[in-house]
C-alpha cells in the first residue's frame, strides 16, 4: 500500500478488573498480583471479574441493555468513555467506522418471556446498539475469531482508515466468561489453572509449572485515526498503528499448531513493520501448557532483538475475545509512565534465554509487538509505536 495513510490512537476506554481509568490502573499494576478470588460458579477456578460494574453509570437509561451480554455491556461502556476522551464533536462520529472483537452468548436459549430473544444469538446486537447511541454509521465489521477477535477488529480498523475508507474508527471489544457455562465449557476444555492454593497464584505464564489460565473478564476500546485528521483538530495522539497481520493454522480446534507456523508466520509479516530497536513484545502468554511452549519457540525465532516480554493475562486474566485490546491498553499505560509490572507468578521459565519480565522494570520501548492466538488457530498480531 505505497499511498496508505498513517493511523493513530488517540483515545482508549477500557473497563477492566484493575480499573477504568490510568490511575486505578497504574496504581493495581505495581501490586504483586492482580485481583483474583474463587469463582463462585466453581471455587477450584481462579477467574478476576470487574468489580461494582453497572452499565447504566455509563449510559444512563439503555433500553436495549436486556439484549447485551455482560462482555457486550463493557465493550459498550469501553466504548463510551472512548469517545468522550476522545474530544471527537458528535458530527465526527457520522461516517465513523466501527470495528468489535467480541465472544458468543453461551448463555443465549429460547424464552417465552423475552420476545426478542433472537437478539441474544446475534453478535452484533452490541454493535447496532452502539450505533444508535454514539452515532456510528460508517464501514463496520463484527469479528468472533476467538482469542485474535479484538487484535483483528484493531488490525481491520488500521486498514481500512489507511486505505483511505473512512478518517475515524471506534476498534476493540468486550467478553465475559465467568458464568456458570463459561466455566463448565473452559473446565470441559482442560484449559484451566488447577492445583493452586491461592487463586492469585493460578496462572503462571510461561512458568515450567504452568497449567492453565485464569478466566477474565472486561472491555477496551481505541479511537483511530488518520495522522491528518488527528493533527487537523491538534487531538492528543497516544500511539501510531504500523502494522497488522493474520494467519489461520488449519490444525486442532481448540489447540496451537506445535509447530507454530501459521503463527510465526503473521509474527514475521507484523515485525517488518516495527524496529527490534527497544520492541517490547505484549504476548499471549496464557499459562497453558501448549499455548506458552509453541509461543516461546515462535519468539526465540522472530524476536531475537526484543528487550523485554509482558504477559498482562498474568494481572487480568483470560478476557477471551477482548484479550488484545485490554492488553493493549495496559501496554500503551506502561509505555507512558516508563513502567511495566513483572509477570506474576514467574519462578521457573520454561524458556530462559527469552527476555521475560521476572521483575518490574523501568522501560520506555519505542515498538510494541501484540500478540493474540486464539482457539481453531487464530492469529492476529499489531505493530504499535507509541507516540514521542
Amino acid at each position: 500500500m505505497e499511498t496508505a495513510r498513517r493511523v493513530v490512537i488517540t483515545a482508549s476506554g477500557f473497563v477492566l478488573p484493575l480499573g477504568t481509568d490510568k490511575a486505578t490502573v497504574v496504581s493495581a499494576l505495581r501490586e504483586p498480583y492482580g485481583p483474583f478470588q474463587r469463582s463462585l460458579e466453581d471455587p477450584a477456578v481462579a477467574v478476576c471479574p470487574v468489580p461494582n460494574f453497572d452499565l447504566k453509570a455509563h449510559t444512563g437509561r439503555c433500553k436495549n441493555a436486556r439484549y447485551l451480554t455482560r462482555g457486550q455491556q463493557f465493550c459498550l461502556a469501553a466504548a463510551i468513555r472512548a469517545v468522550e476522551n476522545s474530544g471527537l464533536h458528535p458530527s465526527a462520529l457520522v461516517q465513523a467506522g466501527l470495528f468489535l472483537g467480541l465472544g458468543p452468548n453461551l448463555q443465549a436459549r429460547p424464552r417465552s418471556d423475552k420476545a426478542l430473544w433472537l437478539l441474544d444469538f446475534l453478535p452484533n446486537t452490541v454493535t447496532a446498539t452502539m450505533a444508535e447511541i454514539l452515532g456510528l454509521h460508517g464501514e463496520n465489521l463484527t469479528i468472533m475469531t476467538a482469542c485474535a477477535a479484538s487484535t483483528q477488529a484493531l488490525g481491520q480498523a488500521f486498514r481500512t482508515i489507511a486505505l483511505g475508507l473512512c478518517d475515524v474508527a471506534l476498534a476493540g471489544g468486550g467478553d465475559s466468561r465467568l458464568s456458570a457455562e463459561g466455566i463448565l465449557a473452559y473446565k470441559q476444555a482442560g484449559v484451566l489453572a488447577s492445583g493452586f492454593d491461592r487463586p492469585e497464584q493460578a496462572c503462571r505464564p510461561f512458568d515450567q509449572d504452568r497449567s492453565g489460565f485464569a478466566v477474565g473478564e472486561g472491555g477496551a476500546v481505541f479511537m483511530l485515526e488518520s495522522l491528518e485528521h488527528a493533527q487537523a483538530r491538534k487531538a492528543t495522539i497516544l500511539a501510531e498503528i504500523v502494522g497488522a497481520s493474520s494467519s489461520l493454522d488449519g490444525g486442532s480446534l481448540t489447540g496451537p499448531d506445535p509447530q507454530g507456523t501459521a503463527a510465526a508466520r503473521a509474527v514475521r509479516q507484523c515485525i517488518k513493520t516495527l524496529d527490534q530497536d527497544a520492541l517490547c513484545v505484549l504476548a499471549h502468554g496464557t499459562g497453558t501448557i501448549l499455548n506458552d511452549e509453541v509461543e516461546s519457540r515462535i519468539l526465540a525465532t522472530t524476536t531475537p532483538g526484543a528487550i523485554a516480554i509482558a504477559a498482562f493475562k498474568s494481572r487480568i486474566g483470560h478476557l477471551a475475545a477482548a484479550c488484545g485490546c485490554a492488553e493493549l491498553a495496559l501496554g500503551l499505560i506502561c509505555a507512558e509512565i516508563g513502567h511495566f509490572p513483572a509477570i506474576a507468578n514467574l519462578e521457573n521459565p520454561c524458556c530462559p534465554e527469552l527476555p521475560l519480565m521476572r521483575t518490574p522494570a523501568n522501560l520506555k520501548p519505542r515498538n510494541l509487538l501484540l500478540q493474540s492466538f486464539g482457539f481453531g488457530g487464530q492469529n492476529a498480531c499489531l505493530g504499535v509505536r507509541p507516540w514521542a
